[in-house]
């Protein structure tokens, strides 16, 4: 059986911030919190074919591509969490200067900086 989207989620955003992410959802639209639990953690992120590392490490492309610093400064931590280091995460967004454009590498290396400043411990 697939794992919950609540222990999927705080694999990413670690265990401690999954009440107060489910709180801010939920004040946010409890639709849209239902969708992010049920199927963004508990279809998509559950999957098998990509390592947790894997799948955080493009989601920081992504969000950097889209220039979504907020949920970029989240996904920077996850993948800390998850085990990247961050000369991977720096090489990720050079990659994405490439596709996204130079403006959105460069904040997103902003937005790497200050996140590492608060970045938990690698536990993977």
């Amino acid at each position: 059986m697939a794992e919950s989207g609540e222990k999927v989620m705080g694999r990413f955003l670690g265990a401690e911030n999954v009440e107060r992410g489910q709180a801010f959802l939920e004040a946010l639209d409890p639709e849209l919190h239902r969708y992010v639990i049920e199927f963004v953690y508990g279809q998509v992120y559950s999957g098998g074919v990509l390592d947790p590392k894997t799948r955080a490490l493009c989601t920081v492309a992504m969000l950097a591509c889209l220039d979504q610093q907020l949920q970029l400064a989240v996904y920077v931590r996850s993948a800390r969490r998850l085990g990247a280091s961050e000369d991977e995460i720096r090489e990720v967004l050079r990659q994405v200067s490439v596709y996204g454009g130079f403006p959105c590498a460069w904040n997103a290396l902003a937005t790497m900086k200050r996140a590492l400043e608060h970045a938990p411990e690698v536990s993977a």
